[in-house]
């Protein structure tokens, strides 16, 4: 799956989860930030790969297993930052292990969040995102 959606915001923010009960639940969580778009999601490696690059979004919210066998969230992300050095990362997952968080912070990932402990902090993290790029 890979939705793409008109964008016009400050921010513009690309959804990466396998999940579609969580990645639905994210989606209304970025909607209800104002000035912040949701310009696309995907739930395998290739659809996220191929939607990040032509959305070239501000941030990426990343799960790292993915609906496929074609890589991680972490290899995404790998993958994106060669084409997209500046773009932000928050990476959202239930294996918060060290070499996870290590593997997250390595490929580029800002922030890296315990799915069942931190979900709610995505709009809090998205928010000081924002006016950290409306200050610039």
């Amino acid at each position: 799956m890979n939705s793409i959606y008109m964008a016009g915001a400050d921010m513009k923010v690309y959804v990466v989860e396998d999940s579609a009960a969580v990645r639905e639940r994210l989606l209304e969580m970025i909607r209800e930030i104002e000035d912040v778009e949701v310009v696309g999601e995907a739930e395998t490696y290739d659809a996220a790969v191929a939607g990040i690059m032509s959305t070239r979004p501000d941030v990426v919210v990343l799960d790292i297993r993915l609906a496929d066998d074609g890589g991680s969230g972490i290899d995404v992300l790998a993958e994106v930052r060669k084409g997209l050095p500046a773009m932000r990362a928050i990476v959202l997952s239930n294996y918060a292990t060290p070499q996870h968080i290590k593997a997250s912070a390595d490929a580029g990932a800002e922030y890296f969040l315990d799915k069942s402990a931190e979900f709610e902090r995505i709009t809090e993290i998205l928010e000081q995102m924002k006016s950290e790029t409306s200050a610039r």
